[in-house]
């Protein structure tokens, strides 16, 4: 067994609740949900994610997702 699937099989299962079923709202709601838990380690929430930080920031962009103001 690979480590990838390890690793996998062992993370929490996400649940999302939408009003609408919608791709991008869903992709939008993952992204937002993994970043609050890795308090908005972008590395570690690029991780958990299985994508390349560059892909985060660029969907970060595009679903127009910013950290919050301290």
């Amino acid at each position: 067994m690979s480590d990838h699937f390890k690793t996998h099989a062992a993370q929490e299962q996400i649940i999302l609740e939408l009003t609408e079923p919608s791709l991008p709202k869903a992709e939008a709601s993952l992204i937002h949900k993994v970043l609050e838990e890795k308090s908005w380690n972008l590395k570690q929430a690029a991780r958990e994610l299985d994508i390349a930080r560059s892909t985060l920031y660029s969907k970060m962009k595009k679903h127009h997702i910013k950290r919050p103001a301290l």
